[in-house]
């Protein structure tokens, strides 16, 4: 692994909570951002991971908290008349996983896999609460998971890609997964930023061995 942590300014990477509406159910796009920075070096490390996920969330987060607890209760009232009805567990998790309630989206997610081990989509959005909780190994784990079940998983492939480069500065295992997923979709909707930023990361490892 080559480690350039300083790299880029950490201030590119401000925005490190989410919403599955703003990334295909799963991260959103830094890309374009750490692109701004690419040629940028011996800038001091800030944030980490957790420390940058830990703000409060936007006016428009709170303008739809009310929104996410109706759908909980609804869920929960289906759930306490078939405890096993898997759609509206996921459901549950989901609508948790909006509100940023990452440790019980992670409680449902988990009941949803004793009931659909092989849900690839679940398993994205688990890993993805664990980024949230600024766990990114347990979101690797959880990423490879998906993609042993399913290994064109764009979301869990995009993910990985993005865990291990903003998060562990693991630029060649990031370089690795966002070539998987541009095999897989040559088209993805973010396929020039990710070209782009696979050349930005290959720079900093060639930096690093210097």
């Amino acid at each position: 692994m080559y480690n350039t942590e300083g790299f880029f300014p950490s201030f590119f990477f401000a925005q490190t909570t989410m919403t599955r509406e703003q990334t295909q159910r799963s991260l959103p796009i830094f890309l374009s951002l750490v692109l701004a920075a690419a040629l940028l070096s011996g800038c001091s490390g800030g944030k980490s991971g957790s420390d940058a996920s830990s703000g409060a969330p936007d006016s428009e987060e709170a303008k739809q908290e009310p929104h996410y607890h109706g759908l909980m209760e609804e869920y929960r009232s289906v759930l306490a008349e078939d405890p096993h009805n898997l759609a509206a567990i996921i459901a549950l998790g989901n609508a948790l996983y909006d509100a940023g309630q990452w440790r019980e989206a992670i409680h449902y997610y988990e009941q949803a896999l004793r009931l659909s081990p092989h849900n690839a989509d679940v398993i994205t959005d688990m890993g993805t609460c664990y980024r949230n909780l600024a766990l990114p190994d347990m979101a690797i784990r959880e990423y490879k998971k998906a993609l042993q079940i399913d290994a064109s998983h764009q979301n869990a492939l995009y993910n990985l890609g993005l865990v291990y480069g903003h998060d562990k500065h693991d630029y060649l295992r990031a370089i690795a997964a966002w070539e998987r997923l541009l095999e897989v979709a040559p088209k993805h909707p973010e396929h020039e930023t990710l070209r782009a930023s696979i050349k930005t990361y290959k720079q900093a490892v060639k930096k690093a061995r210097q």
